[in-house]
């Protein structure tokens, strides 16, 4: 199962700690500790949609802030530093691909009712 994961490599500030516990379940002190050992702030399933908009808002919370952050793509077998640019296409392309998911069961269940 693919995941998504991010990474802070900025100082922490208060105003980026408060963007950070807002978009994660962490405590203060833990998002420091995983700043200092560069764990990650967030980790979410690739195809959980409500998780990549939680992720998506740290994301540009942390951008805002102009924290210095790195995203991966990790698997069981590979962890691959993922572009911003590439993070942002992926997500609004999952986006697309759950609409379309709707969409068609939604015709699916009406072609069943006739």
């Amino acid at each position: 199962m693919t995941k998504i994961t991010i990474i802070l490599q900025s100082e922490s500030t208060s105003n980026l700690l408060m963007t950070i516990k807002e978009h994660t379940e962490l405590g203060l002190s833990e998002i420091k500790n995983h700043i200092s050992n560069n764990i990650p702030l967030k980790e979410v399933d690739y195809i959980d949609n409500n998780e990549m908009e939680k992720m998506k808002g740290l994301v540009e919370g942390l951008i805002k802030n102009k924290a210095n952050f790195k995203i991966y793509e990790q698997d069981d077998d590979y962890k691959e530093e993922l572009p911003l640019e590439h993070f942002m296409n992926s997500f609004e392309l999952s986006r697309q691909i759950a609409e379309d998911r709707e969409r068609l069961h939604d015709i699916l269940v009406e072609e069943d009712d006739e």
